[in-house]
């Protein structure tokens, strides 16, 4: 289960079941899908990059990290 806390609100975003996020704040909860919008629940505002970064699409995992003679750019750059 992927969590994240708001730096700055201090809310608790947190993936449930089916791609939607739920976020407590001060005691009031709320459920968001993957693109921010309001499901259900008292709170009815969330940071929506929040929701996106955690909910949204994600990348595909690597098997492998990147060496630098892989990546696409020269040391010129």
């Amino acid at each position: 289960m992927s969590q994240l806390r708001h730096a700055l609100s201090g809310a608790l975003y947190t993936v449930i079941e089916d791609g939607r996020v739920q976020v407590e704040n001060n005691g009031l909860l709320g459920i968001f899908d993957a693109n921010g919008r309001h499901l259900e629940g008292e709170l009815r505002h969330a940071d929506p990059h929040m929701v996106v970064w955690l909910a949204g699409p994600q990348l595909p995992a690597s098997d492998k990290p990147l060496r630098r003679s892989q990546r696409s750019w020269s040391e010129e750059d």
